[in-house]
This record gives C-alpha cells, sequence and structure tokens, in this order.
C-alpha cells in the first residue's frame, strides 16, 4: 500500500530566481497516495525495496569539481557569453563554420556591408595599416556631389535606457565632416554620435543611450562629402556587462555552481582546427590578434586572461590546457609563470605591464587536450619539469591515460583524464573508470593519481540534426544517470566537465541568441546535483546495477544532517519502490522534493526547452509527508527526482 501524505505549500529553495515555485501532488487530504504521474498512465509496480545504509560507499568524499563545465574557442561558444554586440569588429571578415547542426537554419553573425550612396564610394580591406589583425576598413569618396556613405550591421539588440558604449578607431584623410554613428530601429534613429576623426589613429567612444528597445537594430557608420576614412576595431559593449560578459549568461552559469571550468578543445591544440596561442589573446584587446577556430572568427576580447576572470566570477576553478603542438616545455612554462609568476619574474613583469601586478594563482594545469602516443609520452615529463619549475604548487593533468603516460610522468602528474562521450554507455564508462584507476594505482603506486574526466557528454561528433538528442529530456535523464556513476566513483574521479556550456550545436546547457537565453532540461539536472548533493556517497542495497531502468544515487551532507537522494526514471512508465531510511530517521516527517520533468507531460523523450516554451522542462519543488522512515514512492516516468530529508537518528 502506497504511503499516505499530505502535500503542503512551502518555500523551498528556488533553483530558477525567475519561475515560482510549484506544487507537487494532489491538494491536502487526510489520506492518499505519492502518485506525482497523470491518471492515464501505466500503473506503476512495486518492484523491491531499496535499503540505504549508514556505509560509506567509497572511502572519500564527492568532490565539487565533478560538477565541472567546459568552455573552448568552438565556433559561436565564446562569442555567445560574451556581451559584445557587434561581430567582426576588427574587419578580418567572417567565415563559415567547419561543422553543422542544421546549416539552413543554424545562427549566424552579421556581417558588416556597404550603406548610403554606395555606387559613389569605393570600400577597401587595407593591409597598410591595421590597428589589429591583417586588415582595416578603408572608405574612399571622391569630389563631386554631397553624399552620404559607410558600413553598416544589422540584427542588433539593444535595450531601452540600457546604455552602450561604442568605440572604434579611426583616422582620415580630407574628410571635411564628423562622422556620425547611429542606431536605427524600424528607419527610426534611437540613439546617435558624432566624432572628428584626425589624420593619425585615435580611438573614439561614446556613450550611447537607446530610446527604444529593439532585437534587430541596424548599427551605421558614416561621413558626408569626400574624402577617405579608415575604421578598425569597432565595439558596442552594454553597460550591464560584467567583466565584458553577459550579465544573464554570468548570473546562470554562477547558479549552476560549476565548482571548475575546463578551458581547452581541439582549437587549442589540433591541426586543422585553428592556430590558438595564448599571447594572441592577452594585453590590451585593441591590439591582439583574430584568429579562426573550427573555421568561425573569433572576438579578441574574451582571451585567456578574461576566461580565468569568468571562472571567478562565477566562483569555479579554472583548469587551463597547454599547447603542445608545435610548443615546447618552456613555452608552457611562460604561460604558467604569466599567470602565477610574481611579479618580478619575466613574465610576471608582462602580467603587470598589462595591469595585473598579483598573480592569478591558478591552480589546474593540463598538459596537451586529446593527446596521446609515444611522441606525447615522451615529451610530457618535460613539460611537467618545467611547469613546476616556475610554479612547485601547480596540479599538473595529463591528457588520455595510457600505461606510457604513468610509467614515464607518474611522478610529476596528480590526473589522467579520459574523455568519456558515450555516458548512456554506464557499463562501459564504470569499466573504464574502473581500469584507469587500476592502471593508476598499479604504475604509479603511491602517487594517489586521480582521475578528471576533462570532457563527457552523451555524443561528441555526432554533427547533423541526430545532434538535437544533445538538447533534450532523454539527454538530461542520461547525463543525470552518468552524474550518479560519479558520485559511486568518487574516490577515483576528483574532476569532470561536462562539454560544453553554451551553444556549441545543441550540446551546451545554456542557449543563448542577441538577447536572451534559455536552459536547456541538462543544465537543470546539472544544477540539481551541484546545489543539493551531500559529499558522502552511501551503500545501497541492493546495490545499483547498469540495466536498472530506476538509478538511484544516495549521499549524505557534510554536517551528516541531511540524507539526499537522487533517482533517474529514464523509462517510459511510473516506477515505485519502497524506500528504506530507517537507518536515518523512523518517526513521521516531511520530505522535500525536486522533480525535472516534462511540464506538458507528453510522454516524450526528445521534449526540449526553446526560446518560445524557455521553462517547458524545468524543476518543481515541493514536499511530501512520509509517515515513518520506510515508505513507498512513486517516481514518475522520464524524471529526475531529488529526496532530502533530515537525519533524526
Amino acid at each position: 500500500m502506497f504511503l499516505a501524505i499530505t502535500c503542503v505549500i512551502v518555500a523551498v529553495r528556488v533553483l530558477d530566481r525567475s519561475r515560482s515555485v510549484r506544487v507537487l501532488g494532489a491538494e491536502p487530504s487526510e489520506r492518499g497516495t505519492i502518485d506525482a504521474a497523470a491518471s492515464d498512465r501505466v500503473p506503476a509496480t512495486n518492484a523491491g525495496t531499496i535499503r540505504v545504509t549508514r556505509d560509506s560507499l567509497q572511502k572519500g568524499a564527492i568532490n565539487p569539481m565533478q560538477y565541472g563545465q567546459f568552455i573552448e574557442y568552438l565556433c559561436n561558444l565564446v562569442p555567445s557569453m560574451w556581451a559584445e554586440k557587434l561581430y567582426d569588429g576588427s574587419f578580418e571578415g567572417l567565415t563559415p563554420y567547419n561543422v553543422a547542426f542544421i546549416k539552413e537554419t543554424d545562427f549566424r553573425e552579421r556581417p558588416w556591408h556597404a550603406a548610403g550612396a554606395t555606387a559613389r564610394a569605393e570600400y577597401q580591406l587595407d593591409p597598410t595599416s591595421p590597428i589589429s589583425g591583417k586588415v582595416c576598413q578603408k572608405i574612399t569618396v571622391s569630389d563631386g556631389p554631397t553624399c552620404t556613405v559607410g558600413i553598416a550591421q544589422d540584427g542588433i539588440a539593444v535595450t531601452r535606457g540600457l546604455a552602450c558604449t561604442f568605440a572604434c578607431w579611426f583616422k582620415e584623410a580630407n574628410v571635411k565632416g564628423p562622422v556620425r554613428v547611429q542606431l536605427l530601429s524600424a528607419g527610426k534613429e534611437i540613439a546617435a554620435a558624432e566624432f572628428a576623426p584626425e589624420a593619425d589613429w585615435k580611438k573614439f567612444t561614446a556613450r550611447l543611450l537607446p530610446n527604444e528597445t529593439a532585437t534587430d537594430a541596424t548599427l551605421i557608420i558614416s561621413f558626408r562629402g569626400s574624402g577617405t576614412l579608415w575604421l578598425d576595431n569597432a565595439s558596442l559593449m552594454p553597460k550591464d556587462a560584467i567583466g565584458g560578459w553577459r550579465r544573464d549568461v554570468v548570473e546562470a552559469v554562477k547558479a549552476l555552481h560549476p565548482g571548475v571550468i575546463r578551458f581547452g578543445g581541439s582549437a587549442l591544440d589540433s591541426a586543422g582546427y585553428g592556430e590558438f596561442d595564448w599571447k594572441n589573446t592577452i594585453g590590451d584587446p585593441d591590439r591582439r590578434k583574430p584568429f579562426r577556430a573550427w573555421g568561425g572568427l573569433q572576438p579578441t576580447g574574451p582571451g585567456l586572461v578574461e576566461i580565468v576572470d569568468f571562472c571567478r566570477l562565477v566562483d569555479a576553478e579554472p583548469l587551463i590546457c597547454l599547447r603542445t603542438a608545435g610548443r615546447t616545455p618552456a613555452d608552457a612554462a611562460e604561460e604558467v609563470q604569466y599567470f602565477n609568476g610574481a611579479a618580478d619574474t619575466p613574465m610576471g613583469r608582462l602580467r603587470s605591464s598589462h595591469g595585473q601586478p598579483a598573480p592569478y594563482k591558478v591552480k589546474l594545469w593540463q598538459v596537451g587536450n586529446e593527446r596521446s602516443g609515444s611522441d606525447y609520452e615522451k615529451r610530457l615529463p618535460d613539460f611537467c619539469k618545467a611547469i613546476r619549475k616556475v610554479d612547485p604548487s601547480a596540479e599538473i593533468l595529463a591528457s588520455y591515460p595510457t600505461p606510457g603516460v604513468l610509467k614515464a610522468a607518474g611522478r610529476w602528474i596528480n590526473y589522467v583524464c579520459p574523455h568519456q562521450y558515450d555516458c548512456a554507455n554506464l557499463t562501459a564508462c564504470q569499466r573504464e573508470l574502473a581500469e584507469t584507476a587500476a592502471m593508476c594505482d598499479r604504475l604509479a603506486p603511491d602517487r594517489g593519481i586521480r582521475i578528471g574526466v576533462t570532457e563527457w557528454n552523451t555524443t561528441a561528433g555526432d554533427w547533423g540534426p541526430h545532434r538535437a538528442k544533445l538538447w533534450t529530456l532523454e539527454n538530461a535523464l542520461a547525463c543525470s544517470r552518468y552524474q550518479n556513476l560519479l558520485h559511486r566513483s568518487c574516490d577515483a574521479v576528483q574532476i569532470a566537465n561536462r562539454s560544453n556550456l553554451t551553444n556549441s550545436f545543441c550540446s551546451g546547457i545554456i542557449q543563448t541568441d542577441n538577447h536572451s537565453l534559455y536552459k536547456t532540461p541538462t543544465y537543470y539536472a546539472q544544477q540539481l546535483n551541484a546545489t543539493l548533493a551531500g559529499n558522502r556517497p552511501l551503500k545501497i542495497e541492493p546495490a545499483w546495477r547498469a540495466d536498472e531502468l530506476l538509478d538511484i544515487s544516495a549521499t549524505l551532507s557534510p554536517d551528516g544532517k541531511q540524507i539526499v537522494l537522487f533517482a533517474v526514471n529514464s523509462g517510459l512508465s511510473d516506477i515505485s519502490r519502497t524506500l528504506d531510511l530507517t537507518a536515518f530517521a523512523d518517526e513521521p516527517r516531511e520530505v522535500e522534493t525536486w522533480i525535472l520533468h516534462d511540464r506538458k507531460q507528453t510522454g516524450e523523450p526528445d521534449a526540449v526547452n526553446s526560446f518560445d516554451e524557455p521553462e517547458r522542462l524545468a524543476v518543481d519543488a515541493g514536499r511530501v509527508h512520509a509517515p515513518s522512515g520506510r515508505f513507498d514512492y512513486r517516481f514518475p516516468a522520464l524524471t529526475l527526482t531529488v529526496l532530502r530529508l533530515q537525519v533524526t537518528r
């Protein structure tokens, strides 16, 4: 017989400030059943008892860095987080991405185009004296009747009353009048400013205050008359940006509690994806060298320093991947010293000249991205020694785990780092983690080398329409089951970075456009784990099986006062179980609940959120009354359910 409950409306921790808490279950009643399922669903059967013991499943604790995230220079991943409203401010030219989801509808940047009396003007990309990059924009108008010419960019989102700082480098020859910058919406001017360029390059800035809200405004830079105007490094940055990052993205990631954020990826350390040089991403953004990654032009503003700053803004530890392709150990040592060296070291002095005398104190450094083989194994020890020479406290992560890596560099490294891009296959993932941990203990005994799964998801390179699976409820539940596996593997796995954080052709758990964002189901699953899980995994009887549709992880809070269960029902039918928590409480009490589900209750694993329906799949919170520490509970189909109760015994 199912547990009698009393459902009440309560104040609970709201996971999304913009969303009100909804009540779970039925109206308050004297007796009833725990049944969050719709009445027309297939009845659930109670297939047995799940008993949570006081015994720890592992000797160690669950590290908060298990809830890590991953960013890289990949198409518009970093630009989607950056607050800059203009694309290609350096006029290098936008280029297609190397990959696609649905190429006909994929988000694309807006290019600059000619504006005004274009028949009277000559437009050139001038390589003779750019501020940065290879070229600057040059516009020439010959003598003749007065005309207005310029360049424009469409698709700009602005908010009424929210000022933006426009900046651009100008120089001129024989331009008689001012240069004018305008924001237009539906042909109406909503903000404007004027500048008086000189014969030499000079940076100009102005405050543009839109008097209307628009999501498809046009910015025009123009001048009247004849002469030649050069432009470079144009920018339109909203005043509410936080260190250059989008405020809404910063707030969403901070609410995620990621623990650690890894910066790395193929563009950093693989041929064919982009030529990355970290030195091109530091110093004055106006003087940085633009570069491309996965085909797409990357903005110069969000460089490596800004990425470290972003990690600190959202209370995450930065993990930086060091390039090995075409680089030497001395190159890696310079990068580590730039971030961590004292101000009187060579690279510390360079950092100080960039306005940051104090070290950044980045602890985690990975040598190479997705590297293996004899050449990597041979070079790895020298990279490790060079890093430790400039920062003895650095924690070093190798790339892919192999016996050769451990034999060559076991004395230097702290982590080996598999990538698991088939996390729905829990049996294979568990086997790889166990074999990797055993290999570390066998080949580097007493070193305490642990595992950092520095990239994971249900798929990596599954491009095209099939990639849409990464948006779905099914993906969120697969990732939740994998997170339970990480709980159970906490002695071995200290770090895990889900791939990717934003956009990234469906894999980003945050999806942005030019003025808003929404969170995918996997965002909410990750957030529930990071904000609610305890740090001590507990043994469950019977023990977990990979073929069990209901996957449960039990954790105890650090103070021992709360037990938290994470139950994933990835099946199409409700599942009921008797939960035996008498080791922790036996008298009647209320159990807090959080349920990630499809609010439309369609029974579709492929259900997704969207800009039109941003919270179709989200978390609803409530409480149920348990008459004792042993009770029956119905877990709805296609849900992640979190149960939390206070420990009293």
